[in-house]
């Protein structure tokens, strides 16, 4: 299932593994297309684009947290240095 703030797409796609069983890809599925989706994790987003104050507010929050904001492009190290 596909989310953004203009709405929703729903699609089942058979998962393809190699035989060693990894995930390889995707295969085309034959069932219809659906016109909406219930669950958990559906409609998840809010309905408006959040606004620059919002968004400032978050990440004072998070840094009150003690939650680190990484560019993107970065690595993020789950273990501390070794020195």
């Amino acid at each position: 299932m596909g989310e953004s703030h203009g709405g929703q797409k729903q699609r089942f796609l058979p998962i393809i593994r190699s035989g060693n069983g990894k995930f390889f890809g995707f295969n085309e599925s034959d069932m219809p297309q659906l016109d909406s989706m219930e669950g958990h994790f559906a409609g998840i987003l809010p309905p408006n684009v959040a606004t620059d104050e919002h968004r400032t507010l978050a990440k004072a929050m998070l840094k009150v947290k003690g939650v680190n904001v990484i560019k993107p492009g970065t690595t993020v190290r789950l273990t501390p240095p070794r020195r």
